[in-house]
């Protein structure tokens, strides 16, 4: 991607907040450029994701460690998951379940990237729907709703997305340390930006994405 494409994007974006009358900052530089991971390593993670999100509505550890483990994706966790799954619910803290149920949103962002749902609007939370488009665990559904995803989007829509995310980001950090109160969620759309993060960065670690502003 040139520098230009990369402005451009900055351009249309500040363009699209300002309109929304969030605040924004034109000294915020471009991203680099995109080094997208494969179909595969996102239907990995979405899968981790959407098996671990079940914890934190109390379902048993020791029953989603057994199906992430009978799917073949234990590989797929980060070194703080498998922490988790080495516990047992009573050990969990509040911090630790609060994570795991935050993962819906970043879970969300990957289902708008492997086209399952349409849109990735900041204002509203994933959709009501959302569990019916993924494996259902507590029905013991296998990962065929996951697997069977075969595309992303182009890498400009999803650079695009980013770039977007990025910029809501650092509105929301700023009017937070204004001691304000953003017009959007800071939690949403942190989480959503951390997962088109490691989207875009193959050589990035799930625990450990660059999240500054």
């Amino acid at each position: 991607m040139t520098i230009e494409e990369k402005n451009a994007i900055k351009e249309a974006n500040i363009k699209q907040i300002e309109a929304k009358n969030y605040r924004f900052t034109a000294w915020l530089p471009v991203l680099e450029d995109p080094n997208t991971r494969s179909i595969d390593a996102v239907r990995g993670r979405m899968s981790v994701m959407n098996a671990l999100i079940n914890i934190s509505f109390e379902a048993p550890v020791e029953i989603i460690r057994n199906w992430i483990d009978h799917h073949g994706l234990t590989k797929r966790l980060s070194k703080w998951e498998q922490e988790i799954l080495q516990k047992n619910n009573d050990a969990l803290s509040d911090r630790e379940l609060n994570s795991l149920r935050w993962y819906l949103e970043g879970l969300w962002a990957l289902m708008w990237v492997t086209e399952l749902v349409d849109n990735l609007d900041e204002t509203a939370w994933c959709g009501d729907h959302m569990a019916s488009l993924l494996p259902n665990l507590e029905r013991n559904e296998n990962n065929e709703k996951i697997d069977r995803l075969s595309s992303l989007k182009s890498g400009n829509e999803i650079y695009a997305m980013l770039d977007f995310y990025y910029r809501l980001h650092w509105y929301c950090v700023d009017e937070r340390l204004k001691g304000k109160q953003a017009l959007i969620n800071e939690g949403l759309v942190y989480e959503r930006r951390k997962a088109l993060e490691w989207l875009i960065n193959k050589d990035s670690d799930w625990d450990d994405i660059e999240m500054g502003t």
